[in-house]
């Protein structure tokens, strides 16, 4: 039988058949299991989890509880061993200077990449709207520079539209479209041909929003049925434009831009297209594009945390994105992608440097701030995944406004463009 009870409640020998949280959002690996020690139930309650579901029926005897705590081993529980927590890092004493991490050496690579970018892009919107030809080989140069990038370093670029913030939504969007894509696609395992044929239909997917009237594009309120029928024809004019201008690209990019908008239950659009009838860089695209419009400002939008922003998608699974496309995408991102305040479990406050892909809750982090917030001289790097670090746990996203300081001081993004 299974019976909700409080957190507190639990003890050694009780079964756990869901902790209430998505997988991303608890401290164990996964959401049911058999409590075999006190501390196990501590992580729960430090990581603020109330209450959870318990299945009464396979609740353990004493006598069993025993023989199952005699047969566990810290690889199959490897929170099972609960070190105190210190709260006295404040790092005075001298130490080796940390080193540089590998998303850190890339990141003046990857400005210098994206600034060019970034200029193309500005051109390529100011073609569109003018009805002039289309520079498609700078457009290609650059997505070349964006791939090598990300093969030296996936992340890197990543971070940086989310450490950097740019004026213009209209010039960035694509472009931040296109990094996530190809950082997510060289995770899945596409060759650099297929993210270059990702990166071009990605830099050309909302070229169609140049012939979508202006007062539309920024309207504040909730469009009207006849406005809305306006801005979805985008995707088909994106695919249109590039059909006009008889670009020398591949018929993969077409579809990207025409088809970025669909979704497996067909609800999207242009064509209403199905499940695996969506061309699969097509689904990558449009999952950037969702990522990135909740997390850019806009001027009738605050953008969501990046945190906040993967939950929402994650709740788009089985309806608009299929589930194991949802996971891989959250899987490239990071729960917390670089550049993420965050508070721990002792009150410390950190800035995450890198993400651990192959355990998204153990990041390399910053530690910035001690549990008072007072700002570390000499913040000490923590990788969460070494087993002297486990008793570190994240506990919440913040915002860098309520941590009192912009996370971009401590990454070197300096370059030029």
């Amino acid at each position: 039988m299974i019976r909700k009870i409080s957190t507190k409640q639990l003890e050694v020998g009780m079964f756990v058949s869901d902790v209430g949280r998505a997988w991303f959002n608890h401290p164990w690996k996964t959401k049911s299991k058999y409590i075999s020690d006190r501390s196990e139930i501590d992580e729960l309650v430090d990581f603020g989890i109330e209450e959870v579901y318990i299945d009464t029926q396979k609740t353990l005897r004493p006598e069993q509880t025993a023989k199952l705590s005699a047969k566990l081993s810290a690889k199959d529980f490897p929170y099972k061993t609960k070190t105190r927590v210190p709260t006295n890092l404040h790092p005075n004493e001298p130490t080796k200077p940390d080193p540089v991490s590998a998303l850190e050496q890339e990141l003046p690579k990857a400005a210098k990449a994206y600034n060019r970018a970034l200029d193309t892009s500005k051109a390529l919107v100011a073609a569109c709207r003018m009805n002039k030809r289309i520079e498609v080989d700078a457009v290609q140069e650059n997505v070349d520079e964006l791939v090598d990038s990300v093969s030296r370093n996936p992340d890197a670029l990543t971070a940086l539209i989310k450490l950097r913030r740019f004026d213009d939504y209209t010039y960035t969007h694509s472009l931040n479209v296109s990094v996530l894509s190809i950082s997510s696609g060289k995770a899945l395992g596409l060759s650099d041909p297929e993210l270059k044929i990702l990166g071009m239909g990605t830099m050309f997917h909302d070229l169609g929003k140049c012939r979508v009237p202006a007062f539309i594009l920024n309207k504040p309120d909730k469009l009207t049925d006849e406005e809305f029928v306006i801005m979805k024809n985008h995707a088909a004019m994106s695919a249109e434009i590039i059909i006009e201008q008889k670009l020398r690209v591949d018929d993969q990019v077409i579809k990207v831009a025409k088809h970025h908008h669909e979704r497996m239950d067909g609800s999207g659009y242009p064509d209403h297209l199905k499940g695996s009838d969506i061309p699969y860089l097509a689904t990558i695209c449009g999952l950037s594009d969702v990522y990135d419009a909740l997390t850019s400002d806009r001027c009738y939008h605050k953008g969501m945390l990046p945190h906040d922003a993967l939950k929402f998608i994650y709740g788009l699974r089985g309806t608009h994105f299929q589930p194991e496309w949802v996971d891989r995408f959250v899987q490239s991102v990071g729960i917390y992608p670089p550049g993420s305040v965050v508070e721990l479990n002792s009150g410390h406050i950190a800035v995450v440097m890198e993400v651990n892909h192959k355990d998204l809750l153990s990041p390399l982090i910053k530690l910035v701030a001690d549990p008072n917030g007072q700002l570390y001289p000499r913040p000490k790097l923590i990788d969460l995944e070494r087993q002297e670090n486990k008793s570190f746990i994240i506990k919440a996203v913040i915002t860098p406004k309520k941590a009192g300081f912009d996370p971009s001081y401590y990454f070197n993004i300096k370059g030029e463009a």
